[in-house]
Formats: C-alpha cells, sequence, structure tokens
C-alpha cells in the first residue's frame, strides 16, 4: 500500500497576527498546506497625509504598506531608481507605476539593502525614504553619513486594534482546551501589540507557544519581554518565507 502523503502543515494550528487586509493570503495558504488559521490582528495600518515629493535620484520603499500608502506621493524623475527593501515590498511596487530598481537578493531589512553593491551615489543626491511613522533611523543615518541629502515621507501609521473582551477571551478559550501550536509576529509593534491585548491567562499561553518571527530583532524583542519558548526565525516577512519556515520546522519535528 503506498503510504498517504500528509499536507506540510497538517495538523498545526497558527495564530496570525497581521493586520486583517494582509492576513487572508497567509491564512489561505495555511490552509491550502493543511494547516489551521486563527486571524487575530494584533496591528492595524492608518493612513497618513503627507505631500508630494519630487526631484530625488533615490527613492527608498521600506515595506508594502509604504508602497500602498506611498507611491501615489511620488514624481519620480526618468533618472531616479527606486529601492525597495525586500522581494515582497519590490512585489508591490511591480503592480503599481513604479519599478523597483535595487532589490537585496536576501534579506529584507535596511542592512541588507545598504549592502546592496548598486547602492552608490555621489555626494549631495538627493534620497527619499518613504515609511511608517517611527520606523528605524538606520537608512537615514547611515545615508547622511555618506554625504547624501535625505528627506523622509511617513505615510502611515501602525495602531494598536480595539478588541472586546468576549473576542479576547473566546481565543484564549480555545487556546486553552485545543491548543495553538505557533504565533506569527512579523514585526516588533504587532509583538507588543499582542501581548497588550491578551489577558494574563493569554500572556501565559502565549509563553509557552511556539513564535514564528520574521527577524532576529523581533526574536530579541521577544526574549526582552519575557517570551522564552522556542523562536522560529523566517528569512523574511512574505507569505512564502513564512510558510517556508514552517514546513520545515514541522518536517523536522515529524521526523525526531
Amino acid at each position: 500500500m503506498i503510504p498517504k502523503v500528509m499536507p506540510p502543515l497538517a495538523e498545526l494550528t497558527v495564530l496570525v497576527t497581521r493586520p486583517a487586509a494582509q492576513a487572508a493570503a497567509l491564512c489561505e495558504e495555511i490552509v491550502r498546506q493543511g494547516g489551521t488559521a486563527i486571524a487575530f490582528p494584533a496591528v492595524e495600518i492608518a493612513a497618513q497625509t503627507a505631500s508630494v515629493a519630487s526631484g530625488h535620484d533615490l527613492i527608498v520603499f521600506v515595506s508594502v504598506n509604504a508602497v500602498a500608502h506611498g507611491v501615489h506621493l511620488i514624481e519620480k524623475s526618468p533618472t531616479a531608481r527606486v529601492a525597495a527593501i525586500g522581494k515582497a515590498t519590490a512585489a508591490a511596487l511591480a503592480q503599481t507605476s513604479l519599478r523597483a530598481d535595487i532589490v537585496p537578493e536576501a534579506g529584507f531589512n535596511s542592512e541588507a539593502l545598504l549592502a546592496h553593491p548598486d547602492l552608490t551615489l555621489a555626494s549631495g543626491a538627493r534620497v527619499l525614504i518613504v515609511r511608517g511613522v517611527g520606523g528605524r533611523e538606520l537608512l537615514q543615518e547611515s545615508f547622511t553619513s555618506r554625504g547624501l541629502i535625505v528627506e523622509t515621507r511617513e505615510v502611515y501609521q501602525r495602531v494598536c486594534p480595539t478588541i472586546d473582551a468576549a473576542t479576547r477571551d473566546a481565543l484564549e478559550a480555545r487556546w486553552d482546551a485545543e491548543g495553538i501550536d505557533v504565533v506569527t509576529a512579523t514585526s516588533i509593534e504587532t509583538l507588543h501589540n499582542l501581548i497588550g491585548m491578551l489577558s494574563d491567562r493569554g500572556r501565559a499561553l502565549l509563553r509557552k507557544t511556539t513564535l514564528l518571527v520574521a527577524s532576529r530583532r523581533i526574536a530579541e524583542a521577544a526574549q526582552a519581554a519575557g517570551l522564552n519558548g522556542l523562536v522560529l526565525i523566517a528569512n523574511g516577512a512574505d507569505d512564502a518565507s513564512m510558510i517556508g519556515a514552517l514546513a520545515q520546522w514541522r518536517t523536522r519535528a515529524r521526523v525526531a
């Protein structure tokens, strides 16, 4: 008899904490791979008013949300280049009138972009960084140290969703009774919001649940917040990287 092939994520329950608009695709893929997905948005994206930008030599988009909320503000000159902080951001740009000229081959953070060999500009060149409120300052500081003139456009803000006690209690009761195998966190803000949204009961459950994060910085934030359980670090925040990390971990666990 031919043995039955189990889907990669069979019998795996994953709490997906992405913003609601971005969670659907990841939840659908988890289900397609045999798992169970529970959507519990721990961050919302709110648009920020910003002025139109023009006359820059390099335009840097730091996230998919930066593209969604900022691309309409860009008046790009024919000679300007566009940089995306990762492949997911580049893919979002590909759906617009702009295309990414510079994309890191691996990684999706500021360090990966700054290491790109094509990211060379003459002193005095103008750079625009399109980002969210409170983003990291590494890009701006690094470009300034290279003698570049740097501007930013903060086009969105991450906010903590409002949740009623009944919804929270229902999640925690299901978590306690049936279990959740993995909780995702693709930003530090998401992680901190989730901790604040849960009750003491939920935080106790979170502390012993495997966490899937999108960077080492988030893993370090989890440890600093007292979450000392197993942490899986995906290669990026995009759906493919998150699913790949889950499948790889699941396969190793079955073999063990």
